[in-house]
């Protein structure tokens, strides 16, 4: 009989195989697009954020399921970041401002913790997920989505100016990573509250923007301490640190955070990332080109399943998956890389 959801990877947790390698497929604003809306649209109410990850889980079935639509704004807005909202347009929102920009930074403790409000979408991304969670929550693990501290502070400060912040005051970095992490903590404990897993993005951390050094210094332990709290207090979906590139020189920062899940994006070392992984209860996403999948380029997807299939044959902590699904993907071009993904699997990476 098969497994459920949550049950495959619940098993590779616990150092079980599971019935197949899980399908996670990264889906965000592709779930607006199911739902016949635009990012903008979706991004902004509750009901339909639930609806586009509901309508996502039922046509493709898939392992995971993660809530949020313009998942790194979230946070940012709530922060004093100025956000550009179009309706009419498949493109996501975006940051416009920054708060803290300027050539001196303000004092970090002057920054002011938002609370859940009209103003901001932290209560309703919240919101969103407890719908998820209460609807599928219990075949399927639910993820609610965040911006990690990092990125919370790229956002409020600029990111050129808080490179430079990084290098000549990295004691106000330090104070401002401090008022981000608390805010990602709240943020993080609203979501749990609600049955949801935690996901914290990084994505401005990552390899050649900002170095292994400074990823060490400037990521790991603010993520931790946020991740660390969630594993304390709350039995949901464990928490993880997301983020796309090459995450190859990272991988050992990535564990030392705790991360319950690294993602092996399809520019990574696959081999170095699985011998770092080894024995460890983390999961893999070997990662497929989304792009490829976008442009319907079937041959070069069809190398990559097979590649990966090969790389991770014996090895229970994989999961298939792909980078973020872009907006117009067709249905049939997620559900044919399921069935690419699965089939290879099946045949045992030969």
């Amino acid at each position: 009989m098969p497994m459920r959801p949550c049950d495959r990877l619940d098993a590779i947790l616990a150092g079980r195989a599971p019935d197949r390698p899980p399908f996670v497929p990264s889906v965000y604003e592709h779930g607006a697009a199911l739902l016949g809306k635009t990012p903008s649209e979706a991004a902004r109410q509750a009901g339909l954020m639930a609806d586009a990850a509901l309508a996502a889980y039922r046509a493709y079935g898939h392992d995971l399921v993660t809530v949020g639509i313009d998942i790194y704004n979230v946070e940012a807005e709530a922060l004093g970041c100025r956000v550009r909202y179009d309706p009419t347009s498949p493109m996501i929102p975006g940051v416009v401002s920054h708060p803290l920009a300027g050539p001196e930074m303000p004092d970090p403790e002057r920054l002011a913790i938002p609370r859940p409000g009209p103003g901001n979408r932290l209560g309703l991304l919240a919101e969103a997920a407890g719908r998820v969670v209460d609807a599928i929550g219990g075949e399927v693990w639910v993820y609610g989505c965040m911006g990690g501290p990092f990125t919370q502070a790229v956002e409020v400060r600029g990111f050129d100016d808080l490179v430079v912040d990084i290098v000549t005051r990295p004691e106000a970095v330090h104070r401002l990573m401090a008022r981000t992490t608390q805010l990602a903590l709240e943020q993080a404990e609203r979501l749990s509250r609600r049955g949801a897993g935690v996901y914290l993005y990084e994505s401005w951390a990552t390899i050649p923007l900002i170095s292994p050094d400074l990823f060490r210094a400037f990521v790991v332990p603010y993520n931790r301490q946020v991740i660390a709290e969630v594993r304390r207090r709350f039995r949901t979906p464990p928490p993880a640190l997301i983020m796309g590139g090459n995450v190859s020189l990272l991988i050992d920062f990535l564990l030392a955070a705790e991360s319950s899940l690294v993602v092996c994006d399809f520019n990574a070392d696959f081999d170095l990332i699985r011998s770092r992984t080894a024995g460890r209860p983390v999961l893999v996403r070997g990662c497929v080109d989304p792009k490829a999948i976008g442009r319907g380029a079937w041959d070069e997807v069809a190398r990559a399943v097979d590649a990966l299939a090969r790389k991770s044959r014996g090895m229970d902590q994989f999961v298939w998956g792909c980078g973020c699904v872009p907006y117009p993907t067709p249905p049939a071009s997620v559900l044919r890389l399921k069935d690419l993904c699965l089939a290879a699997s099946a045949a045992g990476g030969d």
